[in-house]
């Protein structure tokens, strides 16, 4: 095994296994504050969640309860709930036989005593029944359904948020709040798949997804184990959101491969350097004497100069070899660079080899044309390296949409290490800015 999958695969692991316990921790998975403003403010503020003038307007309660009711709802406007609970109550208790009507009333009415009391609980189990009333419009089933899913979400009974936050779906709530609880819900109550499939409509819905929505979408399909789905997920929020510890997530499976092949290892850290995952002594040291034994000093130089720069040898020893390596790879970049050229490569790989070592030296116009006459005689070793290079010389130019088509292609490979690669070249370049821009 090499170094970077010895390291690289303990790091990964330990990143993977961190983040999938933290995820839902770091991100709140609570209501989000767009969420159902309407039932928050109903609540919080005491905007009626039913407009009680609207009751006269729709039928006649039963004579015999009448004058307790009136008495109710005098006590409300003068905000004594106590008194009328206790007339509702009394209006209850009248004996004889209640129209549907008359039961809607005054559960209604209990909805506003239970409102202005603060008392959720009550105002719910209310809630609940009244919804149920034929008396009851779609658009008030709707905002009730809604605030008595949030509520039972706040008392983490995840089932019970389902169920109401579906009910408010199936009158007519169709906004990403209550897509967004539905899919918190599924997740809490383990119907992972379930909330995955939540999570991924939400995102498709979005002109531009969000980075929690794509963080939570990653998280649910792991927990659902559907990697392709997870992988997606990180390649897009990378390509949204390119902060080095998404990228590290990203990179992880690469580091858990069985990578033996010097070049495609160089390729690895190529793309940690780029998106600034590349940070330790020992990344550096690798990836300076890899560029170096494959024949690209300048590339090693770039490389040990930063690490000097950013002082990550902390032995003064360390300081000295390094600089030593710098200055001997400074040396052979400035005999090498002068025979590139005179160069007359004989076949394909030969003059995508020939478009690589331009571009260790800066020269991405001749690392482009080389590489494309290199894929042009075909025949070659490994048209997915000469792909990956080529794209990864486009994108130095700017040439985006031509890296992109190119990365595509390797993203298609039968090679995983390959494919994935591609993948997260394709997903930089949705989001690439030149190198020096970044530092």
């Amino acid at each position: 095994m090499t170094r970077i999958e010895l390291v690289g695969c303990c790091c990964a692991m330990v990143l993977l296994t961190a983040s999938s316990a933290t995820l839902c921790e770091q991100l709140d998975i609570g209501m989000t504050s767009a969420s159902f403003n309407d039932v928050t403010a109903a609540f919080l503020y005491g905007t009626p969640l039913f407009d009680y003038s609207r009751l006269s307007k729709q039928s006649r309660v039963s004579a015999a309860i009448s004058k307790p009711l009136q008495a109710a709802q005098r006590a409300m406007q003068a905000k004594d709930f106590d008194e009328a609970f206790t007339q509702v109550k009394k209006a209850q208790s009248v004996s004889g036989e209640k129209t549907a009507y008359d039961n809607y009333v005054i559960d209604v009415m209990f909805m506003q005593i239970y409102q202005g009391k603060n008392d959720q609980a009550d105002l719910v189990g209310t809630l609940t029944d009244t919804a149920q009333s034929q008396y009851a419009t779609t658009e008030q089933q709707k905002i009730w359904y809604k605030f008595i899913a949030q509520y039972w979400y706040r008392q983490k009974d995840y089932n019970k948020a389902l169920d109401a936050a579906k009910q408010a779906q199936q009158h007519g709530a169709t906004d990403a709040g209550t897509m967004d609880l539905i899919a918190k819900a599924q997740y809490l109550s383990e119907n992972y798949a379930e909330a995955a499939s939540m999570m991924r409509e939400i995102v498709s819905q979005q002109e531009r997804p969000s980075e929690d929505s794509l963080k939570l979408l990653w998280q649910f399909d792991l927990k659902a184990k559907d990697d392709a789905g997870a992988a997606s997920a990180i390649e897009e929020l990378v390509a949204l959101y390119p902060k080095p510890e998404y990228w590290q997530i990203a990179l992880a499976p690469l580091a858990r491969m069985n990578i033996k092949d010097a070049r495609l290892e160089l390729h690895v850290y190529r793309l940690m350097s780029d998106v600034g995952t590349l940070k330790t002594s020992r990344d550096y040291d690798d990836m300076a004497l890899i560029a170096l034994d494959q024949g690209y000093p300048s590339e090693a130089a770039s490389v040990l100069q930063e690490a000097l720069q950013r002082n990550v040898f902390s032995e003064q020893r360390d300081k000295d070899r390094y600089q030593h390596l710098l200055d001997r790879s400074r040396q052979r970049a400035a005999t090498d660079q002068p025979k590139l050229d005179k160069s007359e490569p004989a076949d394909g790989d030969g003059l995508v080899q020939l478009g690589a070592a331009y571009m260790s030296y800066g020269r991405y116009d001749k690392a482009v044309a080389n590489i494309q006459e290199g894929i042009a005689r075909g025949d070659l070793k490994s048209s997915d390296e000469a792909y990956l290079l080529l794209g990864i010389a486009e994108l130095r130019l700017n040439q985006t949409p031509d890296a992109q088509r190119a990365f595509n292609k390797v993203a298609t490979s039968s090679d995983t290490r390959y494919s994935r690669l591609g993948a997260l070249w394709a997903a930089r370049s949705g989001s690439w800015l030149p190198h020096a821009a970044q530092h």
